[in-house]
């Protein structure tokens, strides 16, 4: 189905008879609202990625906001949507955003930019200082650094840093283009957009269409 065929089939349908393709639909088109028989459907997507396009210019927020937000967009698609055309992330319990890179932004399962994106996630998460040290022995260690000039999404050390603070040099440095890292989320919204669109996307939700609907969408009254 193409995106006029979800438009029109929506349009006729009550909230309850919305099946989950078609609450993918509504998730990931990009529509400031979608109009159902009874109801306005509004998707949390649109407003994450105004709110980066917004943040990104303004000087006090371009650094932190916008890629912070990148990651919700990234956890939300790795969350429920998987691809028919590729196997299936080996670990079913992975984190949602490993899986998003895995099948919207060309990474490899688990390999060394996928651990490196998601420690960048983990530095953001819990102290907000852009330096993540390893937890354990398969993970990586890393004292990032924003580079808007960088030509590549993530520029390697020479030398790794070992998580050890006294051996923390500046040439251990791992940099990251955070203008790279927010484009590639919202890309993989269209990725994932298009596969459903050519029948090659993977709607999941545990509890069903409820729970989707809860998670990513509001309905506002006619």
């Amino acid at each position: 189905m193409q995106a006029i065929d979800y438009f029109q089939s929506i349009k006729n349908k009550r909230l309850e008879e919305l099946s989950l393709d078609e609450l993918a639909y509504v998730h990931l088109n990009g529509s400031e609202f979608n109009e159902i028989k009874d109801a306005y459907l509004d998707s949390s997507l649109p407003l994450v990625i105004n709110e980066i396009r917004h943040a990104k210019y303004q000087r006090y927020s371009q650094n932190f906001l916008p890629v912070a937000a990148a990651f919700t967009v990234l956890d939300q698609l790795g969350f429920c949507y998987s691809r028919k055309d590729i196997p299936a992330y080996s670990h079913a319990n992975a984190s949602s955003i490993k899986k998003s890179l895995y099948y919207f932004c060309n990474f490899q399962e688990n390999d060394q930019d996928t651990k490196t994106i998601y420690a960048l996630r983990n530095s953001f998460l819990h102290t907000a200082s852009i330096l993540s040290k390893a937890e354990n022995n398969n993970q990586p260690s890393h004292r990032f650094v924003f580079d808007r000039s960088a030509l590549d999404l993530i520029k390697y050390p020479r030398v790794a840093w070992d998580g050890n603070f006294y051996n923390l040099k500046s040439e251990m440095t791992t940099f990251v283009n955070p203008e790279m890292f927010v484009e590639m989320a919202e890309e993989a919204v269209h990725k994932a957009c298009n596969y459903l669109y050519n029948d090659n996307l993977i709607v999941t939700c545990k509890s069903g269409e409820a729970e989707f609907f809860y998670r990513f969408l509001k309905s506002r009254a006619k």
